[in-house]
């Protein structure tokens, strides 16, 4: 596998997982450095399909829970998405709402926070930015737009966005059903072709050129700060009021900017935090506490109470995470 940040030679494969819980979901996608906070109880089902077309790594995800994400892609890498029709939500991408019939992009280390209410179905492509400059240097005007230092929104050209998205769940797709097509080098090229002609596309066809983010809402800053302060505490007794003081907001504010964004409660959304960490520890392979050292280090003091909330968000006993280990993942 290639050293995260690093292509070490032009990789051409094809893969696809099934997750059954955040933790494996976000370790699913290769060279990634990320992770998934399940919102919510109730088992997660996530689904990533990835192909590697040499400098060009295709993505199609689905996500049916609300959840909250930090990470990075593959250093030097350019991002372009798309959420597809049937999101259950708004999703905010860096404190901004980005619904369908857009497409983002920005460079890897430009934005690290994702979050939902709902299920997100999404298409990416990410991209090396040096193969992405060779490739623009011959069209003039395009090589300082696609690779503004800025994270840029395109909207105004819904056919040529709905290409896009149609090229890279296409390209998946045929290579799911035949991997072997990886094998022909004609067809690698070709379809390196046509993700970066859907790309270019999109870009020349939207008037008044680069696109600008939606205004950041005050409602995702508000639970941004919440969450970095519950998770400097997660193993202390901290409550609401805690949250509130320390971010300067009132209750009932604090309470409508999770609701809007996450579709959660201040105080569940910190329990469930707490209940993925503790999941996360117990599922590792390398892992040799106990369930009642671990539970006690995200802040559980009560092991019958935390035995009932564990098996409400996961759906299984912390005794079943532990016999489970090294086989999270599903076909």
């Amino acid at each position: 596998m290639p050293v995260h940040g690093q292509l070490a030679k032009p990789s051409f494969s094809i893969d696809s997982c099934i997750a059954k819980d955040a933790w494996s979901h976000g370790a699913a996608l290769s060279r990634w450095q990320h992770e998934y906070e399940q919102v919510r109880p109730g088992r997660f089902s996530g689904r990533v399909f990835t192909a590697w077309l040499g400098p060009i790594q295709l993505v199609h995800e689905r996500i049916d829970h609300a959840f909250n994400y930090r990470g990075t892609p593959w250093r030097g890498s350019r991002i372009f998405f798309s959420y597809l029709p049937g999101c259950g939500s708004d999703v905010f991408y860096d404190n901004r709402p980005v619904g369908v019939s857009a497409l983002v992009t920005h460079r890897w280390d430009a934005i690290e926070r994702v979050s939902a209410s709902d299920r997100i179905n999404l298409v990416i492509a990410a991209i090396d930015e040096e193969f992405l400059r060779r490739y623009l240097r011959p069209l003039p005007g395009l090589e300082e737009r696609l690779l503004a230092p800025n994270p840029e929104c395109y909207t105004a050209d819904a056919a040529s966005i709905s290409a896009f998205q149609r090229t890279v769940h296409g390209i998946l797709q045929e290579l799911i059903d035949s991997p072997e097509l990886l094998e022909n080098e004609r067809l690698r090229v070709e379809y390196q072709r046509r993700v970066l002609e859907a790309i270019v596309t999109v870009v020349a066809n939207a008037s008044g050129g680069n696109g600008r983010l939606p205004a950041p809402s005050t409602r995702a800053y508000i639970v941004g700060r919440a969450i970095d302060f519950m998770e400097a505490h997660l193993a202390d007794p901290i409550s609401v009021r805690d949250i509130c003081a320390a971010i300067r907001v009132c209750p009932r504010t604090l309470s409508y900017a999770f609701s809007t964004v996450l579709g959660a409660s201040p105080k569940s959304y910190l329990l469930a935090t707490r209940l993925n960490r503790t999941y996360r520890d117990l599922a590792d392979a390398h892992a040799g506490s106990s369930i009642e050292s671990v539970a006690a280090r995200w802040g559980f003091s009560h092991m019958g109470r935390f035995a009932q909330y564990y098996r409400s968000a996961f759906g299984e006993r912390p005794s079943d995470t532990c016999r489970g280990r090294g086989a999270r993942q599903g076909p």
